[in-house]
């Protein structure tokens, strides 16, 4: 009798393997993302209804809006910067101002321009010393929102109080980063230090280690030192917290104030507000792209402090954050845990309990309060020495 033929079932009746590919998730804005707003018309080479031009290189600025123009000769010294905003990723944008009834403001155009292209800094074509109300406006605006406006004037009166740039530290606008600069720079434009500066302040490649950066003793390419910038003009801009750029014994530098902030303490924060937003978020869209939740408990709530830890730890490596000592007159969650884990780690974060919860939050499957309080890293912008001799 012949044999029968093998029946072979479907492995399916002991496995079923699916395979779950993660959703989408966000990724941190661009924080080397620059823009010039720009008086100057389109360009005609641009597309009819094209209302701004993305740019990497001087070169293709020049092809576009002509050698030796405001534009290209900031776009110059953006680019010219080692490293600049091309290290962390970054790119330029030039937005020109509507032209018609009236020219457009510099604030109705970043107005227009919201949704449409993401930038993290600006920076304009003219100086607005005599626009003082404009300028305040602008700068309140900016306060308002996650960017931050590069600004110089070559007035040396703005370096005294009550002058424009003065009003912005009194104001608290440490989005807006004030500079004085009144030596010579191409066509005249003053913008062009902004620029250089902006270039260099914004080439943090936050994802790297070791890479934050003080303005503080940087050497700018492009610019010569300002000679106009004596002992008592240093003293009033320390005071009125704007950059200068001077001669140190022969060597070209800034000096910064952190009267209105230090401006790596201002760059840092909104990327640090940017990393837990995000990492937040795409903790929770896991649950979503996949089967299964978060649970509202304890287990759910550990791994979304987890998630912000990752930005936190992220800041310890790139060297915006360090272990250290807590020296504001508060702290929360218990006190010893508080100082052991700054002291440590540079970080604290603890969320309110589960059972300790709004039940209407509760009910609207909010999560618990979660607090966090961090050690910036700091830098060392100046020194002194005392030398003891035994003769």
């Amino acid at each position: 009798m012949a044999n029968p033929p093998n029946v072979n079932l479907s492995l399916s009746n002991v496995i079923n393997v699916t395979v779950i590919a993660p959703g989408a998730q966000l990724g941190v804005p661009n924080m080397s993302s620059l823009a010039i707003i720009t008086r100057a018309a389109t360009p005609g080479t641009w597309s009819s209804g094209q209302t701004y031009g993305i740019y990497t290189s001087p070169t293709d600025v020049a092809a576009d809006w002509g050698s030796n123009t405001d534009v290209t000769n900031m776009a110059t010294a953006i680019f010219s910067q080692s490293p600049n905003i091309l290290t962390g990723g970054g790119y330029l944008v030039v937005i020109p101002r509507l032209q018609s009834p009236s020219l457009e403001s510099t604030q109705d155009c970043l107005i227009r321009m919201q949704g449409i292209i993401f930038f993290e800094g600006f920076l304009i074509d003219e100086e607005m010393d005599s626009q003082a109300t404009a300028f305040a406006n602008l700068s309140a605006y900016v306060q308002a929102s996650q960017m931050m406006f590069f600004y110089c004037s070559s007035v040396i009166a703005n370096l005294q109080p009550g002058s424009i740039l003065d009003l912005v530290r009194t104001a608290g606008n440490f989005r807006t980063r004030c500079f004085y600069f009144g030596g010579d720079l191409a066509g005249g434009q003053t913008q062009i230090f902004a620029a250089a500066y902006a270039g260099r302040g914004m080439s943090i490649n936050f994802a790297g280690a070791n890479t934050v950066l003080s303005m503080q003793l940087q050497t700018l390419a492009t610019i010569n030192p300002d000679q106009t910038v004596s002992q008592t003009n240093l003293l009033a801009a320390k005071a009125a917290g704007v950059d200068v750029y001077v001669s140190i014994s022969g060597v070209p530098c800034i000096m910064s104030s952190g009267t209105n902030l230090f401006y790596d303490q201002v760059y840092c924060r909104t990327w640090i507000a940017f990393q837990l937003s995000v990492n937040g978020f795409n903790y929770l869209k896991n649950a979503a792209a996949v089967p299964g939740k978060i649970p509202q408990t304890e287990a759910g709530m550990t791994g979304l402090k987890d998630a912000y830890i990752q930005a936190f730890n992220q800041g310890i490596t790139n060297g915006y954050m360090a272990p250290g000592t807590w020296t504001l007159p508060f702290s929360f969650g218990d006190p010893e845990s508080f100082s052991t884990n700054i002291t440590s780690h540079g970080y604290y974060i603890i969320s309110q309990p589960i059972n300790k919860q709004n039940p209407g939050l509760r009910s609207q499957r909010v999560a618990p309060l979660v607090q966090a309080a961090i050690q910036e890293a700091g830098a060392l912008n100046s020194s002194s020495v005392i030398v003891y001799v035994n003769p």
